[in-house]
């Protein structure tokens, strides 16, 4: 059986699903991160891992393509090295494009749409009259409002605010702290400074579960988190040009987890967009390797230059 790989290298995991010619998932596995802006050493390998137990398990000489979507990847020359990698190593043709061009490909094929994503990091890609564009996505230093990491250092800045002025901790900030193992200016600084943001973002859940109790400053950080999405997105809207109805997609965990987010997204887009249509379900990025096959080999009916 012939079979593409399509990749969805994150901040937090990368998940690989395999697809037949009919572009029908017959394999899915996960691995360790994949942004090779935190580490390229560590992104290499856990990639390379990844796509070496799915061909181990469905047949070397039986993968055809390789499409792989991953954070940060548009910085320096890492698409081209990491494409020069897979290549040498599986001998197969393959494609390296930022992760939220990858998601775009897969909620809209060739079709127009803005894609809003929020998972460790936050951005928007923006896909237009056969063009791509990244609206935001600067990555936690410059930006990432709304994402899982810029939430949880909402919560820490709060409870350093809280410590300098000897205020107590409300309920989430001390769950927080028991996360982390400790309460001292020490504990606090080893863990923001000592850790990569995936590390970080991991806690959003924690703010999630107490929102999920009525806790109102975890409500608030979670509205806050999708008025901040919903502005990104109508900032892509206008950037790209849009006028009239446009389609968008809501692509990670953060919005897939939490009602708040949503919602808040939901009722502040409607105050900038009047005419939108809303894709809820959470495709697989993943997919995106489907539509840039049916493109570039025209549904299989060219072959990629290693079956030639």
């Amino acid at each position: 059986m012939k079979y593409i790989i399509g990749i969805d290298a994150g901040g937090t995991k990368s998940e690989l699903i395999a697809y037949d010619l009919d572009f029908s998932p017959v394999y899915c596995k996960t691995g360790g991160f994949g942004n090779p802006a935190v580490n390229l050493d560590k992104t290499v390998n856990n990639i390379i891992s990844l796509i070496g137990e799915c061909v181990t398990d469905l047949g070397r000489e039986d993968c055809v393509f390789i499409a792989i979507g991953m954070a940060a990847v548009e910085t320096g020359n890492y698409a081209q090295l990491i494409k020069e990698y897979v290549e040498r190593a599986f001998v197969v043709d393959a494609v390296v494009l930022n992760d939220a061009e990858l998601a775009c490909k897969a909620y809209f094929g060739e079709k127009d749409g803005i894609l809003a994503i929020a998972g460790t990091g936050s951005s928007c890609y923006v896909q237009k009259s056969g063009k791509g564009q990244m609206v935001g996505g600067w990555s936690h230093i410059l930006g990432d409002e709304g994402s899982g990491y810029h939430t949880v250092i909402e919560v820490f800045k709060n409870i350093v605010n809280k410590y300098d002025k000897d205020i107590p901790f409300d309920k989430l900030s001390n769950s927080m702290l028991e996360k982390i193992g400790g309460t001292s200016r020490s504990d606090i600084m080893d863990f923001i400074y000592s850790n990569e943001k995936n590390t970080i973002a991991s806690l959003f859940p924690v703010i999630v579960d107490f929102s999920m109790q009525g806790d109102r400053y975890a409500v608030e950080l979670l509205e806050n988190a999708g008025r901040h999405l919903a502005e990104l997105t109508c900032t892509a809207y206008k950037k790209a040009g849009f006028n009239g109805n446009v389609t968008i997609g809501l692509k990670g965990g953060i919005f897939h987890n939490s009602c708040f987010i949503v919602s808040s997204y939901i009722n502040e887009i409607q105050t900038c967009l009047k005419d939108f249509e809303i894709i809820g379900e959470d495709i697989s990025a993943t997919r995106g390797a489907c539509s840039i096959y049916k493109q570039n080999y025209n549904g299989g009916k060219i072959a990629p230059k290693n079956l030639q």
